[in-house]
């Protein structure tokens, strides 16, 4: 697993403040390099692809689909994934953005508000997640006394668990695959996890799927560098574009804001305020609008907006591609 420290450059964060180059908060600073160790001892590797990991989580299995030929560099945190980019161990990074029933994953988007400016989305994926219950070979329900996720898996089937499994504690992980790697020390422990997750740890399959009857999608960001982000867009593609907007705190800001958007008939698909560290009662946006930055309608509410705020930073116009199956065992 990846382990680096990145001297982070304030600016990144200016666009939270009108008073601009604040020191980062102590409290941000530490959660971005805790458990983080020097970068000169990590071999950076331009064609690299840093995920989420450890190997066998879902991100693991994008990565693997998306860059059959590129190596990976599985990373203990999304936090971690972005950093491998911004200083150039890896060339770009996987990272979920949102699951269609735990909703958005705030870790990112607080990430590409932290470095709008400096990373850039260059790819939206997705995936049929189908989840299995793993455990040691032959073990019964009744038998297990702890399940292992990921937070939004375990949302999912919150459920299923009281219902299937009503003697189990939920226990959450940093992935799926890292539930599966505790999993497999306890005889009564078991993870929701990826079905090939079973033979990377030494588990069976004791369920799969889960939950047959319910969707589930997670969507990811492919970033890079902003200097390396693509200057134009396939053609024919499907585009999204990513804003983080600071706004006046007054009375109506938000509505004005979106105004130029409505107007010129364009799509907003997300919209998520995340305060702002050090500022009690201060917002950031992040957006998502249908569309690519160079449209001419989509440029003319960007124009709108900009006006509008006190800050305004584009993360990246980006295609959206086709929805990944996960395989079955």
């Amino acid at each position: 697993m990846l382990s680096l420290s990145v001297k982070i450059n304030t600016s990144a964060v200016n666009i939270f403040s009108g008073n601009a180059r604040k020191r980062l908060p102590v409290a941000l600073t530490n959660r971005i390099n805790r458990g983080i160790m020097s970068a000169s001892s990590a071999v950076k590797d331009p064609r690299k692809v840093a995920y989420l990991g450890p190997e066998g989580t879902f991100s693991h299995l994008v990565a693997l689909r998306r860059y059959p030929k590129k190596p990976g560099l599985p990373c203990a945190t999304i936090t971690e994934v972005f950093h491998a980019v911004r200083s150039g161990v890896a060339e770009m990074g996987i990272v979920p953005i949102e699951n269609s029933s735990g909703g958005t994953i705030t870790e990112t988007v607080d990430l590409l508000i932290e470095q709008a400016g400096h990373l850039a989305i260059t790819e939206e994926l997705a995936l049929d997640v189908r989840l299995a219950l793993l455990g040691r070979a032959g073990t019964a329900f009744a038998k297990l006394r702890a399940v292992y996720s990921h937070v939004m898996p375990l949302r999912h089937h919150r459920e299923w668990i009281r219902e299937h499994l009503p003697n189990v504690r939920m226990v959450e992980s940093s992935s799926t695959a890292d539930a599966a790697k505790k999993a497999a020390l306890s005889a009564t422990s078991a993870a929701l996890a990826a079905p090939s997750a079973a033979a990377l740890y030494g588990l069976s399959i004791l369920k799969f799927p889960v939950r047959p009857e319910a969707v589930n999608v997670t969507h990811f960001f492919v970033i890079t560098s902003a200097v390396r982000a693509p200057s134009s867009l396939p053609g024919q593609a499907r585009c999204k574009t990513a804003i983080v907007a600071a706004l006046p705190q007054t009375s109506g800001s938000l509505h004005r804001f979106l105004g130029p958007f409505a107007r010129a008939g364009v799509n907003l698909c997300r919209i998520v305020s995340r305060p702002v560290p050090g500022q009690p009662e201060t917002y950031v946006f992040y957006l998502e609008v249908e569309g690519s930055a160079e449209e001419a309608k989509v440029k003319k509410a960007l124009a709108g907006a900009r006006r509008l705020s006190v800050r305004l930073e584009i993360p990246g116009s980006y295609p959206t591609r086709p929805r990944y199956r996960s395989p079955a065992p």
